[in-house]
């Protein structure tokens, strides 16, 4: 099946918060199992990956290697063989916040979309990764 916008969502759940280190699990039909992250860079790292290997949505620049081996082999926006499902990926909750991730478009080798916070609150638009951050930055410490 073919990604698109709705069956593309990241559900992001958050399970631990100690100090500036926020820790938790990624859900997504682009999955097969969660995706565990041990900090903030390491979601946007391990995102960024899952982006890029899936080629949705398409990035406007290309990663540039100069060793042809070192290219990321790319599925061409289609869901994985054995994907989460919708119920399990809408049933997951982190232990003390979850939101919904959707990258509408990846420009100037930054994304830009917008952060639905599933405890409360207006959604939230970012033109860059570096913004996403800082917006999860904030929510994560008002908790």
């Amino acid at each position: 099946m073919k990604l698109n916008h709705q069956n593309g969502l990241i559900r992001v759940c958050v399970d631990d918060i100690a100090g500036n280190r926020v820790s938790g699990r990624v859900y997504s039909q682009r999955l097969t199992s969660p995706m565990a992250f041990l900090d903030l860079g390491g979601l946007l790292l391990q995102l960024e990956e899952l982006l890029e290997t899936q080629n949705f949505p398409q990035a406007f620049q290309r990663i540039r290697t100069f060793s042809p081996d070192k290219l990321p082999e790319r599925s061409d926006g289609v869901l994985p063989e054995g994907a989460m499902s919708p119920e399990e990926v809408s049933a997951a909750s982190g232990k003390r916040a979850t939101f919904i991730l959707h990258v509408l478009t990846r420009q100037n080798a930054t994304w830009q979309g917008t952060v639905d916070w599933l405890c409360g609150g207006e959604p939230d638009a970012f033109s860059s990764d570096l913004e996403f951050l800082k917006l999860v930055e904030r929510r994560i410490a008002a908790l």
